[in-house]
């Protein structure tokens, strides 16, 4: 009676063991984020850039060519916004969020899935890219 209790107690803890990708069988499965630091990084170079060329916008407006009514934006006249910096300004400290959240979250959960974290960070991103191409919707 009791090798079968023991047989039976055996089977049902080996019923969950799981064969990993690498052969080896564990009790809980291995899950890899299918988010790499290689996405963080390119999300990271995106914005990178993205605030170079709004730097040289902003500085532009602080060295006084700033854009009037009078004298637009244009081929000849190269000055700066007020509107474009304060929209830069608001979208850059929301994408320095996204991507603090993004980094966080890689970071503390390994094996979550931190798809929907990186879609924030990278829309966030491409929307101040947009903002300093001159492009937003």
């Amino acid at each position: 009676m009791r090798k079968i209790i023991f047989a039976l107690t055996l089977s049902l803890g080996l019923a969950g063991c799981v064969t990993n990708s690498d052969g080896s069988v564990t009790l809980f499965p291995v899950v890899k984020n299918p988010v790499t630091a290689t996405s963080l990084y390119d999300i990271k170079a995106s914005y990178v850039i993205a605030q170079a060329g709004a730097d040289v916008y902003i500085q532009r407006y602080r060295d006084g060519k700033r854009c009037t009514k009078t004298k637009p934006e244009s081929v000849t006249n190269i000055c700066s916004r007020r509107s474009i910096v304060v929209k830069m300004r608001n979208a850059d400290s929301k994408a320095q969020i996204a991507l603090g959240r993004v980094d966080a979250f890689i970071r503390d959960n390994p094996t979550l899935d931190a798809t929907s974290v990186i879609y924030a960070a990278q829309s966030a991103v491409a929307a101040f890219y947009q903002i300093q191409q001159g492009t937003q919707p």
